[in-house]
């Protein structure tokens, strides 16, 4: 027997009154919510879900009472294994009507909702109310009950007990590949600063390695080992793991958008722009049949994103912003500022066009892309719920200084970018009301470019200033360099200009070949095919064959000014 009820309950979060409990630590039926209490309305509106057929998906029985529970719970883990968190939800959600007892259909519609968000929030909560209730009554069999204790120990541990937790299932029942894909999931830490992998990850991608041994043609654990090593620095080795994925699932959307990642990543621009078309065009297929909207599919947006980032990369800048303004034109519903999908057209989309005119850079670029960023009345409707105006505002500033720099009016965009250092710290104090509605991670990776940017800027301002403060551009490029991380979790970079191709620019203005030519190579670690640091490099190893090797001459980074909260938490890895 796992702890008492209403132990568990208060851990995971739910409210509790005293006395409702009884002295076993049991809930009375009257306080376990309904299955309808469990569905999000989004959900609920758009009805039953089609069965998609899965090339080797999972096959498990299931403890259900009939057929329809049992299939729609399986299609509910499969599009959880994928990714597909809101198409998993109306399967587990079809389930959990026709058997309300139905132990892995409650667990997969928790493990669906964990990421935080104000539209499942109280359905989370009441979801595992009753998963826990189904527990203490025993419903399940053992390894369905194992499962549900990884659960409970991600909410009582994190991670790492989960992943002690799903280890110990796989061992009991080796020929389970959930619990070994789970145990892998869970129990990676991703690579250091340097770029290698943590002892933890390296365990986790040789478990899932090794299931891609046993079961070549099963795309779960293919899936799972391409997701913990998106982020690694060099993609190269599993490019082609990720052409299998989608080989072997041809019209699955999540899978072409790892592929995409891949593509991009490996800087086959053509490539990745292809494999997220496809998916985008899944997307709106899937959209089209249930009469959904783009709130419910964040996939769509942040695949159109990325092909946008693609083209761009390959100096396709007319289909890339021609691309962005239509996305950047879609209509967001006021109604629904917390959908995932709201949240990547206003986070996202919407500065879209502005971020590709930064990137192209030609003359009066920075005008028009003032002009493309949304206008603030257009944000009003969703201030309340959202801080995207922040990043939006913060951009604005950015692209002002760019613009006063290209008339050369330095002491207006001096004053603009000590506008903009306020700005980044009224900004770090809402960080709080970013955890609170759920927008910590769109919060703090926008507060790391704004403080990107501004380095950047500081940077291009000491080059337009007096000849004596030049050599203090390099720190601010330096730092701007430092400050830009690859995007996590599969999602598009929201800056499309490599920070060390500024060094590289600063580096051959200065006539230093060798040194031009170790900073494109830095950018293009970043950005890999990236077509006009490509051209760039080529032009200094031409200038650096001219020149001796030079010395090296440390120099310091700069600040800008933005500056974290020392007790940031770090995002959740979901």
């Amino acid at each position: 027997m796992l702890k008492p009820l209403a132990f568990l309950i208060i851990l995971a979060g739910i409210p509790l009154s005293h006395g409702q409990e009884n002295a076993a630590g049991e809930m009375p039926a009257a306080a376990i919510p309904s299955v309808a209490d469990c569905i999000p309305a989004p959900v609920s509106k758009l009805g039953p879900p089609a069965v998609f057929t899965f090339h080797k998906g999972l096959v498990t029985a299931v403890t259900a009472a009939n057929d329809t529970a049992q299939i729609h719970t399986v299609q509910g883990l499969n599009h959880l294994h994928g990714g597909w968190e809101f198409e998993a939800m109306r399967h587990f959600a079809v389930a959990m009507k026709e058997d309300p007892r139905c132990l892995m259909a409650h667990w997969g519609m928790v493990m669906a909702m964990l990421a935080p968000s104000p539209e499942t929030d109280v359905q989370r909560l009441a979801t595992t109310t009753r998963l826990l209730e189904l527990i203490n009554a025993g419903e399940g069999t053992e390894l369905e009950r194992g499962f549900a204790y990884g659960l409970v120990k991600y909410i009582e541990e994190g991670p790492a007990g989960a992943a002690d937790a799903f280890r110990r299932v796989a061992e009991k029942f080796p020929g389970d590949l959930q619990a070994e894909i789970f145990a892998a999931l869970f129990g990676r830490t991703g690579y250091n600063i340097l770029g290698f992998a943590t002892p933890n990850q390296e365990t986790a991608e040789d478990r899932l390695m090794k299931l891609t041994v046993r079961a070549p043609e099963e795309a779960l654990p293919l899936n799972a080992l391409l997701l913990i090593r998106a982020e690694a620095p060099d993609l190269r080795p599993s490019l082609e793991l990720a052409r299998r994925l989608c080989q072997l699932v041809p019209d699955y959307a999540p899978y072409f958008h790892v592929l995409g990642h891949y593509e991009w990543r490996c800087g086959e621009h053509s490539k990745a722009a292809a494999a997220f078309a496809r998916a985008a065009s899944l997307y709106s297929i899937w959209m089209r049949d249930n009469e959904a909207t783009p709130a419910d599919c964040p996939g769509w947006v942040r695949a159109e994103c990325y092909r946008v980032v693609a083209l761009a990369s390959k100096g396709d800048f007319e289909n890339a912003l021609a691309s962005a303004e239509k996305i950047a034109a879609m209509t967001v519903d006021p109604a629904r500022p917390s959908a995932t999908g709201t949240r990547r057209l206003l986070w996202d989309a919407q500065t879209l066009p502005a971020r590709v005119l930064l990137r192209r850079a030609a003359p009066g670029d920075s005008a028009k892309a003032l002009a493309a960023l949304p206008k603030p009345e257009a944000g009003e409707p969703f201030r309340e719920k959202s801080l995207s105006y922040w990043w939006v505002d913060g951009l604005r500033m950015t692209l002002e200084v760019q613009r006063l720099l290209d008339a050369g009016m330095i002491d207006k965009a001096t004053e603009t970018i000590s506008a903009l250092t306020l700005h980044g710290k009224a900004m770090s104090q809402r960080q709080s009301i970013a955890s609170a509605i759920g927008e910590q991670t769109e919060w703090r990776s926008s507060f790391q470019i704004l403080e990107m940017l501004a380095s950047e800027l500081n940077g291009r301002l000491a080059l337009a200033g007096p000849p004596a403060g030049h050599g203090s551009a390099f720190n601010w490029f330096r730092a701007a360099a430092d400050r830009q991380k690859p995007a996590a979790m599969l999602n598009p970079p929201s800056i499309l200009t490599p920070m060390a191709m500024r060094l590289g620019d600063y580096f051959t203005a200065r006539n230093q070949g060798h040194k031009a030519v170790d900073a494109y190579m830095e950018a293009l670690t970043t950005f890999p095919g990236d077509t006009e640091t490509e051209t760039r490099l080529a032009k200094a190893r031409e200038l650096a064959a001219t020149q001796p090797e030079p010395g090296v001459e440390p120099e310091l980074p700069g600040e800008s000014g933005f500056t974290l909260p020392p007790t940031a938490p770090s995002p959740s890895p979901r």
